[in-house]
């Protein structure tokens, strides 16, 4: 509301140039459409001039960091609508903005998801043949994933499962690198660390809810060694309630697992909390499922002192 505030000052006590009618209806289209009156274009020619000229600076946009615009415009772009047979103006934060403050939310938890520097080793062109040329379908959607994604994007995530070794955790990490360096907001989380670093977090008087926030919107999280962490009580609370955010705001998540979805958190052959069914669910309508076969590529070059 302060930014419209100003805004509407500065048309009060401004007196621009003279711009004639056709001036705006060929930069503005929307007015055709809207049937505005030639009278109503007139008296509200100091807005739309500042409309026309806040939207040059937005169709040249280089994102928020590099904002041309002044002072607290900075970050947000100008909404023009019909308001019955005249004009309203608002206010609202625009897409690079938004997402660089996710970026810049996403840079401050990275160290407690436990992504390490070695992982920006893991790049698709480095991804073993051999389970390229075995998987051909998998490669390809995670490699059009990485590089065509967007943000507000509608997409199902994977889920890689199958045993050590095979490449689940590459294919995962060097989907996310790429996307990062397309400046995509995205978290890696491996799950074996980060409960017990959110039970850190709690022991020290700290809030826990920025983090949990952060997993559940930011728009593409990867969740490594899913249910091989101690699962238990708070474990499965926390990720029941990050899953099922991310699910019903479509946010595309990607797992990797020892373990198919239908055996996920069971024990004896029961499930051990009653979250698990419907978290299960969750997880295999919002992804697509890929099991990976192979030799332990961990395994290989080891040397023997014996």
């Amino acid at each position: 509301m302060e930014h419209i505030k100003n805004l509407m000052i500065r048309y009060r006590g401004s007196t621009p140039q003279t711009y004639g009618v056709s001036y705006f209806r060929n930069h503005i289209t929307e007015l055709a459409n809207w049937q505005v009156s030639d009278n109503v274009i007139e008296r509200q020619q100091a807005m739309l001039l500042e409309y026309v000229r806040q939207q040059d600076i937005c169709a040249h946009c280089q994102g928020f960091e590099k904002c041309g615009k002044e002072g607290d415009m900075q970050g947000f772009q100008q909404v023009l609508e019909p308001y019955g047979r005249d004009l309203s103006l608002s206010v609202q934060p625009c897409l690079p903005y938004q997402k660089y403050v996710v970026q810049r939310r996403v840079k401050q938890w990275e160290h407690i998801s436990g992504e390490l520097q070695l992982d920006k080793n893991f790049q698709l062109a480095n991804f073993p043949p051999e389970q390229c040329q075995k998987y051909p379908r998998l490669f390809h959607y995670a490699s059009e994933f990485a590089d065509s994604f967007s943000v507000g994007d509608s997409a199902a995530g994977l889920y890689l499962f199958g045993p050590p070794g095979v490449g689940k955790t590459h294919l995962l990490l060097a989907v996310l690198n790429r996307l990062q360096e397309r400046g995509i907001p995205c978290l890696f989380v491996r799950s074996d660390s980060v409960f017990d670093r959110m039970r850190h977090i709690i022991a020290a008087n700290g809030d826990l809810e920025p983090l949990l926030e952060t997993y559940a919107t930011v728009p593409i999280l990867g969740i490594d060694e899913f249910a091989q962490e101690r699962a238990n009580n708070f474990t499965l609370e926390k990720l029941f309630r990050i899953i099922n955010h991310r699910f019903h705001a479509g946010l595309s998540t990607w797992f990797t697992s020892n373990y198919a979805p239908p055996n996920i958190y069971r024990k004896n052959g029961e499930d051990i909390h009653d979250s698990v069914a419907p978290l299960r669910s969750r997880v295999m309508q919002m992804t697509k499922l890929a099991r990976m076969e192979g030799d332990d590529a961990r395994q290989r070059g080891l040397e023997s002192l014996t």
